[in-house]
């Protein structure tokens, strides 16, 4: 557990090992956003490190930044990706290491813009899936060239037959993405319904995937138990009968870039009508679930990095929460009022106090 007056020292620390699972940083933009401003001055080099066990199995990731100094007339910032001292693309490094992060902003994944949640579940299926963030760039990829090509149409420089190969590839690799988040979000009814119910006393929480495979709506409600082949068939199906408002747009608006997953509290939708705290507890079940999703599908434990979780909790629900990690075999937790922790799960931590930059052990007084 870390402890201490700057908030932003904790949450950094779990930043960076949250970046040794998905390649990138929660919260930054652009990589030159991570880089001291010192180092951007003058250049330099910068390191996240971390080391993963796992029975026998040790697994070292690295990620490098080289960064030019202004005006040397190189890129501003070279970044690698190594597993276990080998070059990996992005793909092939997000997964190695599990870890589940919990950061105050993930109340945006109740109340925030659809684009949060397909986010939410990107990261959840690539941790557990590789391979599915490979069809998740591809299609971005076939996305961005079918609206060039739509871009075309409409300004008469190209015909509409041409969209034939695009629509096939949209279709191909967005079948995959709209399969996988299916089949993701019902495991997390199973992990996230009853997590929240004993955290709430009862209310109700429901998980809803909408794949938008027309331009009206979201398409069959029986999604999870489609074939990859019926989802492809559907948004063809979709794209065709879109033709028309998709060239006068120039934007492709049929596809798993344009899913919703809809969460309701109580049979209201929770981004319009839950409170701040009520949000905070949505989404800290669904981390826990993301948790136990990421576990089965990997066979691994991953690391919990959990940043200030308790605040505006009450003693009960403090302790549900507790109780509902204390199985893992690494949670890091960071709060800035050590009486936000019970004494009976301090007698068992690792107590750490972060301070301007610095990492110091603490005693954990008895009693």
């Amino acid at each position: 557990m870390f402890e201490g007056q700057n908030g932003h020292g904790k949450s950094n620390l779990l930043e960076a090992v949250y970046m040794l699972a998905i390649a990138k940083s929660p919260r930054a933009s652009n990589d030159r956003e991570l880089i001291n401003w010192r180092l951007s001055e003058s250049g330099g080099h910068a390191q996240v490190l971390g080391i993963g066990r796992e029975s026998d199995q040790t697994t070292q990731a690295q990620i490098d930044y080289d960064v030019a100094a202004p005006g040397s007339g190189g890129a501003a910032t070279r970044k690698s990706l190594r597993i276990n001292g080998i070059v990996r693309s992005a793909s092939d490094f997000v997964g190695k290491l599990n870890v589940v992060f919990f950061e105050a902003e993930d109340l945006e994944i109740v109340t925030g813009s659809p684009s949060t949640r397909r986010r939410y579940l990107d990261i959840l299926i690539s941790q557990g899936a590789p391979a599915y963030l490979k069809s998740l760039q591809r299609y971005s990829k076939v996305v961005t060239q079918r609206n060039s090509l739509l871009r075309r149409v409409r300004e008469g420089s190209a015909q509409r037959d041409e969209m034939a190969f695009w629509d096939e590839r949209l279709a191909y690799e967005g079948a995959e993405v709209v399969r996988q988040r299916a089949q993701a979000v019902e495991k997390l009814r199973e992990e996230a319904i009853p997590a929240h119910a004993r955290l709430t006393d009862g209310h109700d929480l429901t998980l809803i995937y909408q794949p938008q495979l027309t331009a009206g709506g979201p398409g069959d409600a029986q999604i999870e138990h489609m074939s990859h082949s019926s989802i492809e068939d559907a948004l063809q199906r979709g794209l065709e009968q879109a033709r028309q408002r998709e060239v006068a747009q120039a934007m492709t608006v049929v596809g798993p870039h344009r899913d919703e997953l809809i969460i309701l509290l109580n049979g209201q939708p929770a981004g319009s009508f839950a409170s701040r705290g009520q949000a905070r507890v949505i989404a800290l079940s669904l981390k826990m679930a993301e948790a136990a999703v990421v576990r089965e599908t990997t066979g691994r434990t991953p690391t919990l990095a959990l940043d200030d979780i308790l605040s505006e909790l009450d003693p009960v629900r403090r302790k549900l929460v507790l109780e509902g990690v204390a199985d893992y075999e690494q949670v890091l937790l960071t709060t800035a009022e050590r009486d936000a922790v019970a004494e009976e799960f301090l007698a068992d931590a690792d107590l750490y106090e972060v301070h301007e930059g610095k990492v110091t052990p603490v005693a954990v007084s008895a009693g």
